[in-house]
């Protein structure tokens, strides 16, 4: 048998389940929770069209501003490339193009009117992410949002200096670009009942997020502030922390931020007390670092016992040395302590971000809705117990990434069109853009998984030149004019390119020429964007092709007789 090439297909694809024409794939594309064409975009920042790159991104990704300045990023972890020299810096890259190429952005446009009407419960990613493809899908989409301004948590608790408020709100700008309303200040629960929206619309959606906060169980707890409460507060008013000593209770990416706040809002002296030890953070290492830099006391592997408190107020947080922990399957905590280590923290001020729970008051009162074991939200694709009512993001999953609810948001619109047009639920369905910037929408016969390239299969490594990762350009807070400037300034274009063109496509044809010219036989021709097998009975199968490729985007499919 001749062999077989891995094409990049060039098709702007939303959701590729066929995975036509394309067996292959890289690791980086595998591990990132959205599927975004990581690939395409590099190759279209690489040639110098970031608006492309956005282009490709939108089509699966409404907030590529969002995560690509918040995402931990898996897939450079996954990058074959840090095999060889550094990983890429694929979250700047994404970046990058959602800041470089907004001006020329090229906009999709929605499928003719559907008659049906959906309303969204909750504003934040997995809700606006499956408002936005649901409009695409020519449905009539409605959010209801109890908060004062739309956008969740990114818009209403990450702070600025993490994620600019323009870069959220330009985002937000282009789903209600689409036609889709937000009506703000309107909890479901309070305002109107779910039974009446499940009765105006065709099909709910529950999106609620994990809004309620978890607060640890220890003597006078109520007299500390809930973190998310306390950086929406901090997003709203910048209310002064001067000359205060805060401690933070909790070692998660939202206790860093509340940590790194209340530094910007003037503390005296900021402390954060956590369960993990210092190598084994739930942050990235360079937020350990910043918190370093920043002049911030990490009191790691202790578990807060107490608050002090005299005349009303607090004055010092109690904890307890923590040996060992766990959590068992309800989010219940187990830890075993070291006897006689106590810790002793002076505070003014305590910020408690030990979690959050998902807020389901609005389901009381309607019967049949199933839960697990952690209190979310039971689905099967999106779909509830209760026929019409769906869920995504955290009340349906747990607490995850922005780049997790925002693809469980997009499975959630394209389980309610399937169950709109009583199509059976979970089957394979391969989705692009387009020529006229629409959504087109075809089932294959089954769901395709491609073969992941491992680093050891791509033999012609030498292919690609050595070279260091472009990293962006970090500030320090002291070298900021405004104490909640952003920190991380991005990739220059030149960087952007230089890093762009890193990328080793694994598993992704880029019609280098390379197998042609090693081929003994001379069967293989240049081809229309891949290779082709000009004599396929003229075939070896010496595997030089294969040897010859600088991405292992080759492969061969023996009959079974040929192995007897």
């Amino acid at each position: 048998m001749p062999p077989v090439f891995s094409k990049e297909t060039r098709k702007v694809c939303v959701r590729n389940d066929g995975r036509t024409g394309q067996g292959r794939t890289s690791p980086c594309e595998n591990k990132c929770p959205l599927g975004n064409p990581i690939q395409k975009m590099e190759r279209a920042v690489a040639e110098g069209d970031p608006s492309l790159a956005l282009y490709l991104l939108r089509a699966s990704n409404p907030f590529p501003g969002v995560t690509g300045r918040v995402c931990p990023h898996p897939c450079e972890e996954a990058c074959n490339r840090g095999q060889y020299d550094e990983a890429l810096s694929i979250r700047a890259l994404e970046r990058f193009a959602a800041d470089a190429g907004a001006a020329g952005l090229k906009r999709l446009s929605p499928l003719p009117s559907s008659g049906k009407k959906i309303a969204v419960i909750g504003s934040g990613p997995a809700g606006l992410s499956c408002a936005y493809f649901s409009a695409l899908l020519g449905h009539e989409v409605t959010v209801f949002e109890a908060a004062p301004v739309a956008g969740g948590v990114p818009r209403q608790a990450i702070p600025d200096f993490r994620l600019p408020k323009d870069v959220a709100d330009r985002e937000l700008g282009l789903i209600l670009d689409l036609g889709v309303r937000v009506l703000t200040n309107t909890e479901v629960g309070r305002d109107v009942s779910l039974r009446e929206l499940m009765q105006r619309y065709d099909a709910c959606l529950l999106a609620v997020g994990s809004r309620k906060e978890r607060m640890l169980n220890i003597p006078d707890i109520e007299r500390a502030l809930p973190a998310v409460s306390f950086l929406r507060e901090a997003n709203l008013s910048r209310g002064s922390l001067a000359g205060k000593k805060v401690v933070i209770l909790g070692g998660g990416g939202v206790a860093f931020d509340c940590a790194f706040t209340a530094r910007r809002l003037g503390a005296a002296r900021t402390s954060l007390i956590c369960l993990e030890l210092r190598d084994a953070m739930r942050v990235s290492q360079a937020e350990v670092e910043q918190a370093d830099d920043e002049s911030i006391t990490l009191h790691t592997g202790h578990l807060a016992a107490s608050l002090e408190c005299g005349e009303g107020m607090v004055r010092a947080v109690t904890a307890d040395a923590v040996s060992s922990f766990s959590f068992d399957e309800t989010g219940t905590l187990h830890a075993e302590f070291v006897p006689g280590r106590k810790l002793r923290v002076e505070a003014d001020v305590v910020i408690c971000a030990s979690g959050l729970t998902a807020d389901l008051d609005l389901l009381e009162g309607e019967a049949g809705v199933e839960r697990t074991p952690r209190g979310c939200v039971k689905t099967v694709h999106c779909a509830t117990s209760l026929p019409g009512l769906f869920a995504a993001g955290e009340c349906a999953a747990g607490p995850s990434l922005v780049s997790s609810a925002i693809a469980e948001g997009r499975a959630a619109a394209f389980d309610i069109h399937a169950w709109l047009n009583g199509e059976e639920a979970g089957r394979p369905l391969d989705v692009w853009v387009d020529e006229e910037g629409r959504l087109a929408l075809e089932r294959p016969e089954a769901k395709a998984v491609p073969h992941e390239v491992k680093f050891g299969e791509i033999v012609n490594i030498v292919h690609h030149a050595k070279a260091s990762r472009n990293n962006t350009v970090n500030l320090a807070s002291r070298d900021t004019w405004l104490a909640f400037e952003e920190l991380d300034r991005g990739l220059a274009p030149e960087a952007a390119r230089a890093e762009a063109e890193r990328c080793l496509h694994c598993g992704h044809c880029q019609a280098c020429g390379e197998c042609v010219a090693s081929c003994p036989g001379l069967i293989l021709k240049a081809g229309d964007g891949a290779p082709e097998v000009a004599y396929p009975d003229e075939c070896w199968h010496c595997g030089c092709c294969r040897l010859a490729c600088p991405g292992a985007c080759v492969s061969f499919k023996f009959p079974l007789h040929t192995f007897l």
